[in-house]
């Protein structure tokens, strides 16, 4: 479960890299609205909650990530 955690959150670093957002840019260019609203806001939107969803998941799944700290 870790990898896959980790690798949504490589796959949504590379998804809203500008060399991708450029070829989003050039469907955007010819279909600029999607479902009511622009389509890069969109695509961003989208592997935004993807990220946030991956976290939440990671937080809940990964055992390092839920480790109790010593205080000082």
């Amino acid at each position: 479960m870790k990898r896959i955690i980790y690798g949504i959150f490589i796959l949504v670093l590379i998804m809203v890299n500008p060399p991708v957002m450029g070829m989003v840019n050039e469907y955007a260019y010819m279909n600029p609205i999607t479902f009511g609203w622009p389509t890069i806001i969109v695509w961003l939107d989208f592997w935004y909650i993807v990220a946030v969803v991956a976290f939440i998941a990671g937080a809940f799944l990964i055992e390092s990530w839920q480790r109790d700290y010593k205080e000082i």
